[in-house]
Formats: structure tokens, C-alpha cells, sequence
């Protein structure tokens, strides 16, 4: 692993030009449901929507960091598309018998190796260093030695996007420099702060589930019952600061359309779930900018 001293964070975002709102892009952790983050972009996207700042954690670390080196466009949001139409559980959680023996007995921190997320932030990702993004860019870790959270604003790319995934006891933890990071869901799955700390004024919510939604059919696999175990332990954050930062920031959550409630290890499911969000935020957009009309009218 790198272990690059990271350089002094990014300032606080600029005011947008001519008058408009300094507008960030939250997008939270959620493994697989990450696909439903790509339908939300390209509604986004669709309705002239560009965001001025990107913040994220885990699996909308590696959304976040495919389209901030892209234009903001929908060609954009369909080629990210078209990368998860292509993912197989395999390609991120390739687990083995030795690994899982491994990670029993005590040989070893973590279930599986994240060589397969590394892969992949090397195969999409058009940038080296976090700095070299287009869009701003910062990603969300927890630092195990500090026991707090980590904003990574510049620093390798591949380390910083790999730490934000590393699911605790399934990936291991990814040392840089005097940091000892995993995944920021475990305790900010929705880094609403952040963005708020960075200086943005108008905030879209891209989570992988609705707050406070309970899904119909309960996980059944071990490993889909620890990400949801997680889930259940962040909603209440998420919720938290949904009402905290609606007085001080405008705020725009975009629903988590998951019909079939698709578990978040499930990523035979992502066009489906693309597809539900897009008609979903497409909606909730619509009805956003209605209201926003009526009140500059009334």
C-alpha cells in the first residue's frame, strides 16, 4: 500500500457564477444499490443539474470519482451505466475458502482481498491524484488510529477510493501515511457534513436507500446480513442530518426506488435498479421544481 503523506485539504468551494447556489453532490455507501446512484446522475444530468463539489463514501466514492473526471453530462451517466451493467459479485467480494478460513482462524483482519475494487478504480477512474479531478472531489474514510472520521481532498486516487469501500472485516483496512482507513459508512454512510463544511448551499442527496425504510424480504446471506446490520446502525445519522441541515442549506434527497428489494451484494440487479431510480428522480425533480416555481411566484 501507498503510504503518501496526504497535502493540506482543498479549500471551501467557490460560490457558483452568477448567482447560482453552490450546489454538491452527495452520494452514499451501499455496495450493489450503488447502481441506483447512476439513474439518479443521469436525471440529474438530463435537467441541466452539475454539481460544483462531489462527496462520498464508499461504493459512491467510486461513482463519484468515475464522473468527476467526465463531463457532466448524460453520455456520462450512460457510459457509468454501462460499467454496471457489467459488474458480477465476483468482481468485488471474489471470496475463497482460504480467505474465509483465513479470516476465521485469526491469519488475517478481513474476509476478502480488495484487489478486485483497486481493479476497478484503476480500470474507470481517469485520474491519479484526488487533486487532478475535474469536479472536486472528497471521500469519506474512518480512521481506526484516531477512532474519527477522514476527508480526503487530494492523495492517490486508487488508495483514498479503495479505504472509503473497505467494509470492516470483509476488506482490510488501506494504510496512508500515518492512517489506518476504512470504509466511512460505519459511522457517515451519507457525508451530508462534509459537503455543508466545504461551503455548499444547495445539497443533492443520492442515498442507496430510503431513510428509515425497512426492506420486505430480510437478508439471507451472511454477508448480505452484515452490509445490512451496517445499514440499520448509519440510518439513524442519515436521518439526523437530514433534519439538522434542511434549516441551514437547501436539501434535495432523491428517493431510493428498490421495488424488489435487491440486497446490496445483488449486482445481477443493476439495470433494474438504474432504471427505478432514473423514473424515480425524474419525478422527484419534477415535483422539486414545481414547488420551487410556485414559491418565487406566490
Amino acid at each position: 500500500m501507498s503510504a503518501t503523506r496526504s497535502r493540506s485539504p482543498r479549500a471551501p468551494a467557490a460560490p457558483g457564477a452568477g448567482g447560482e447556489p453552490t450546489t454538491a453532490f452527495v452520494l452514499s455507501g451501499g455496495a450493489s444499490l450503488g447502481a441506483l446512484q447512476v439513474g439518479m446522475l443521469h436525471a440529474l444530468y438530463e435537467r441541466g443539474v452539475v454539481p460544483h463539489l462531489l462527496v462520498a463514501t464508499s461504493v459512491g466514492a467510486l461513482n463519484a470519482a468515475f464522473v468527476a473526471s467526465r463531463p457532466q453530462t448524460v453520455a456520462t451517466a450512460r457510459e457509468l451505466r454501462r460499467v454496471w451493467r457489467n459488474l458480477q459479485r465476483e468482481d468485488i467480494f471474489p471470496v475463497s475458502m482460504s480467505a474465509l478460513i483465513g479470516g476465521f482462524c485469526g491469519r488475517r483482519n478481513h474476509l476478502v482481498p480488495d484487489r478486485g475494487v483497486r481493479q476497478l478504480v484503476r480500470r474507470h477512474v481517469e485520474f491519479q491524484e484526488l487533486a487532478d479531478a475535474v469536479i472536486p472531489l472528497h471521500v469519506v474514510a474512518f480512521d481506526l488510529i484516531k477512532g474519527g472520521e477522514a476527508r480526503l481532498s487530494e492523495g492517490p486516487a486508487d488508495d483514498a477510493i479503495v479505504a472509503t469501500a473497505s467494509i470492516p472485516g470483509v476488506f482490510p483496512p488501506v494504510e496512508i501515511a500515518d492512517r489506518r482507513l476504512i470504509d466511512g459508512g460505519v459511522v457517515n454512510n451519507t457525508p451530508i457534513s462534509h459537503a455543508v463544511e466545504l461551503g455548499a448551499e444547495r445539497i443533492f442527496v443520492l442515498p442507496t436507500r430510503d431513510p428509515g425504510s425497512i426492506p420486505e424480504q430480510p437478508p439471507t446471506t451472511a454477508l448480505d446480513t452484515a452490509i445490512y446490520g451496517l445499514g440499520l446502525l448509519i440510518d439513524g445519522r442519515l436521518q439526523s442530518d437530514i433534519a439538522r441541515y434542511s434549516a441551514e442549506v437547501q436539501l434535495i434527497v432523491l428517493p431510493a426506488a428498490n421495488s424488489a428489494s435487491v440486497q446490496p451484494t445483488s449486482f445481477e440487479h443493476s439495470e433494474r435498479l438504474i432504471n427505478e431510480a432514473l423514473i424515480a428522480a425524474r419525478a422527484e425533480l419534477a415535483r422539486h421544481s414545481a414547488e420551487r416555481h410556485l414559491r418565487l411566484v406566490s
